[in-house]
């Protein structure tokens, strides 16, 4: 490795991963520390995080690195996780209650918040799309429910934060990880407080939000003296895994990223938030990236149904692996069956594979049965949402878009890369794989003065990686197959329509 090397603790909803990178100022050298299963915990019909095993993870990927190199040119940690799920202090410091899941949410809560505020009412004042697991709706849920932890509670954090809190034991908040929350205004750039007054949350227990690489913190002395370290200290990245992701997908002009893993997040960098009618009935969101702009984009179900599928799959002692369940997808004549990855049904854990052959039964479909008939289903689904989304990006853009670049563990996937070319009838980039960890490893960089702001990391990353080209093919057949699923969306439309 080079003579400085960033840990960047990388947690996914499904896997997490500690990796090295090491750089010399032009490259970056990644190396593979510790990797391990992710999963939330259910326990009385609610899910949680298990945050303390978390946190152990990060100490054991340090000691590793000290078992490895005697912790030599390590300078700094960085975290990033997924979005929305935080947890809360007491005014003693300590963690009140289990982290929760934001799998928890089935829209009851939603519902009851729109009768006081609009869903339009709260995209304008946030920026961000309606999904049941933003934070806000989490807190209500709590707060409604006169739940003891948020009662009690006298600081928040996000994940990344709490995690970081349990590092240093300083408190604060990280811009793009904020923006995620439903509860910041991108305008005031500052929290929401009178939303939150408005719906009878708590308004003053949040931290200060910091950019990202803005400051570093020490590591608490009983936190190096464990890990077997001395000066390390942590910096806060683009806490958001796909802030992260995002600052390392080297994009050219009127170009559009996919960070392709558990959910996709499909969508173009602005400087600015989109706060517009168009953006609103899209549903698309305004999230940061790590230098202070906005990732305006669509949160798109991703491999979330098929990890929950493989779940089933396991239980009845079909275990798979990922190139496996391709195997069988590929085996499978094109467009079968659609479904619409953006229902609230598929949101939720359990019962997935029922929830796919019931939509199709719902919408007049063959139904899947196969292992490879359901794959395919679901890989066919997200290509056409994804071009959907391009072209609603597109109109509110008022430009058309040139290329799409898919960074992330879905990358890997060059079956759904290729469907996802045909379908968009562009060039299709596949790459790096581990972009979150790049970008986390490179904004810690920036705080360590080796490089001086986005554009020049992402240098570094053209000259680290290379991308795989996928280009269109059958754009006729692909168009007709564009066509039938959007007659699918419709009957889904129609369906809605008569149940009200």
């Amino acid at each position: 490795m080079a003579e400085k090397s960033y840990l960047a603790m990388d947690f996914g909803a499904s896997t997490g991963r500690g990796i090295l990178g090491g750089f010399d100022g032009k490259k970056l050298e990644l190396k593979e520390i510790h990797r391990f299963r992710n999963y939330y915990v259910p326990v009385k019909g609610k899910f949680y995080w298990d945050i303390f095993r978390l946190y152990h993870e990060i100490e054991s990927s340090v000691k590793k690195v000290v078992r490895l190199e005697n912790g030599r040119g390590l300078c700094s940690i960085g975290i990033d996780t997924w979005g929305t799920d935080y947890g809360l202090l007491g005014a003693d410091g300590q963690l009140l209650g289990n982290c929760r899941c934001m799998r928890n949410a089935d829209g009851r809560y939603v519902e009851i918040i729109k009768k006081r505020i609009s869903s339009k009412t709260l995209f304008k004042r946030t920026g961000i799309q309606t999904i049941y697991g933003n934070t806000l709706f989490q807190l209500f849920e709590r707060m409604y429910d006169q739940e003891s932890a948020l009662n009690n509670a006298a600081h928040f954090l996000m994940l990344p934060e709490l995690l970081a809190y349990f590092l240093t034991g300083q408190l604060h908040h990280e811009y793009t990880m904020a923006t995620t929350s439903m509860m910041y205004d991108p305008i005031s750039g500052d929290w929401d407080r009178e939303l939150l007054t408005m719906l009878g949350l708590p308004a003053g227990f949040f931290s200060r939000i910091l950019m990202p690489a803005e400051e570093k913190f020490d590591l608490l002395d009983e936190v190096q003296e464990e890990m077997g370290t001395k000066a390390l200290v942590y910096v806060p990245v683009g806490t958001h895994d796909t802030a992260s992701a995002v600052a390392a997908v080297p994009l050219q002009q009127r170009e559009a990223f996919c960070s392709s893993g558990t959910w996709s997040l499909l969508g173009v960098e602005v400087p600015k938030p989109v706060i517009t009618s168009e953006a609103y009935r899209a549903n698309f969101s305004n999230e940061g990236t790590v230098d202070g702009g906005i990732r305006l984009l669509k949160n798109i179900m991703g491999m979330w149904i098929l990890q929950q599928m493989m779940k089933e799959w396991e239980r009845d002692s079909v275990v798979l692996s990922w190139s496996q369940v391709v195997q069988e997808a590929q085996k499978v004549p094109d467009f079968l069956a659609f479904i619409d990855v953006e229902q609230p049904e598929f949101y939720q854990a359990g019962h997935m594979i029922e929830k796919v052959r019931n939509f199709c039964r719902r919408t007049g479909q063959r139904i899947p049965e196969s292992v490879g008939e359901l794959a395919k289903c679901v890989y066919e689904s997200l290509a056409m949402q994804y071009r959907k989304t391009l072209e609603e990006l597109e109109g509110i853009l008022g430009y058309r878009i040139s290329a799409l670049r898919i960074v992330g563990g879905g990358s890997q996937n060059h079956l759904l890369n290729q469907l996802t070319a045909n379908a968009i009838r562009k060039p299709v980039y596949a790459g790096p794989i581990e972009c979150a960890c790049v970008g986390n490893i490179l904004v810690q960089a920036m705080a360590d003065n080796e490089l001086g702001n986005l554009a020049q990391l992402r240098d570094v990353v053209r000259s680290s990686f290379t991308a795989e080209t996928f280009e269109p093919e059958n754009c006729r057949k692909w168009e007709e197959g564009y066509e039938a699923y959007m007659r699918v969306i419709g009957k889904r439309d129609m369906i809605k329509e008569r149940e009200k």
